[in-house]
C-alpha cells in the first residue's frame, strides 16, 4: 500500500492536533503529516515536503487565509480539503480552485475518513493515467532517422506536416517547406508514429493532426493544411477519422 503526506494548516494548535489524532486513528494511508499556523510557515513547509495533501483552515490569524498560500505555491497536482466555519468560504473554496472535499467546523471523523479516501483515489487516478501516458510515448520513436548515403537526417514528429508514399520510398513533408525522401514504404513509419498525432488518411498519405486546419466535404472527402496542401481522404477511411474526431 503505498503511503501518503499531508500538511495541515490552522492558526489554532488544538485544531491540528484534533486532525492529527483523527488522520493517525482512521486514514492509515497518510503515514507522514506536518503542521503549519500561519502562511509563511506553511509555505516554508510545502516547499521543503511537497506533501501529496492539503488540508487547509480557509481563515487564519491577521485577516489572512490560505487562499493566500495557494497564490504563492507552484501550480502542482496537490489534492486540496478546506476546513472552514463558515459556508460562505466553503462557496468560494469551490469556485476558486479544484478542491477535493471542504469541510464545516465542528469536524466529524467520517467526513474527514471520506475526504481523505477521495483524495487518495483522486491521486491515484493522476498516477495511472501518467503511467498510461508514459507507456505510450515509450512505444513510439520521438524521431525518425532517415539514412542517406553520406548522412543520417534526424526528423521530429513536430516538424511533419504529412508523409506521402512514393512506391517504395516514403516522401516527409516538413513544416520547414522541405522534404526529406527515405527508402522504407510508408507502413514502416505508421508503426513508429503516435497514432494518437499521426492519422492514415489514405493509402498514400499519413497526416500530423495537428497540421489539419479542416476537413473538406463539399467536393469529396479532403483535408486542408497549415501549409495550404489539399489531401484526400479516403473513403473507408472517413468513418475512422470521424469516430477518431469524436465527429460522430
Amino acid at each position: 500500500m503505498q503511503n501518503y503526506t499531508a500538511l495541515i494548516v490552522d492558526d489554532e494548535i488544538e485544531n491540528c492536533d484534533l486532525l492529527k489524532l483523527y488522520i493517525k486513528k482512521y486514514c492509515k494511508s497518510v503515514e507522514t503529516l506536518y503542521i503549519a499556523q500561519d502562511i509563511e510557515s506553511a509555505i516554508e513547509q510545502y516547499l521543503e515536503h511537497y506533501p501529496d495533501i492539503l488540508i487547509l483552515d480557509i481563515e487564519l490569524e491577521n485577516n489572512t487565509n490560505s487562499f493566500q498560500i495557494l497564490e504563492q505555491i507552484p501550480n502542482t497536482n496537490v489534492e486540496i480539503i478546506f476546513v472552514t466555519s463558515h459556508k460562505d468560504y466553503a462557496i468560494q473554496a469551490i469556485n476558486s480552485v479544484k478542491t477535493a472535499a471542504y469541510l464545516i467546523k465542528p469536524i466529524k471523523p467520517t467526513e474527514l475518513i471520506i475526504a481523505i479516501d477521495k483524495t487518495i483515489k483522486n491521486i491515484e487516478a493522476k498516477q495511472n493515467a501518467d503511467a498510461i501516458k508514459s507507456t505510450k510515448q515509450e512505444q513510439y520513436s520521438e524521431f525518425v532517422a532517415i539514412p542517406s548515403s553520406n548522412k543520417i537526417d534526424i526528423i521530429h514528429p513536430e516538424d511533419i506536416v504529412y508523409i506521402e508514399a512514393d512506391g517504395r520510398y516514403t516522401i516527409f513533408h516538413l513544416t520547414s517547406g522541405s522534404h526529406k525522401i527515405a527508402s522504407r514504404n510508408l507502413g514502416e513509419y505508421e508503426k513508429l508514429l503516435d497514432p494518437q498525432l499521426f492519422f492514415r488518411i489514405h493509402h498514400g498519405y499519413i497526416v500530423n493532426l495537428n497540421m489539419v486546419i479542416n476537413i473538406n466535404k463539399s467536393a469529396g472527402n479532403y483535408c486542408e493544411l497549415l501549409n495550404g496542401k489539399a489531401l484526400p481522404i479516403a473513403k473507408r477511411r472517413q468513418e475512422k477519422l470521424h469516430r477518431f474526431l469524436r465527429i460522430k
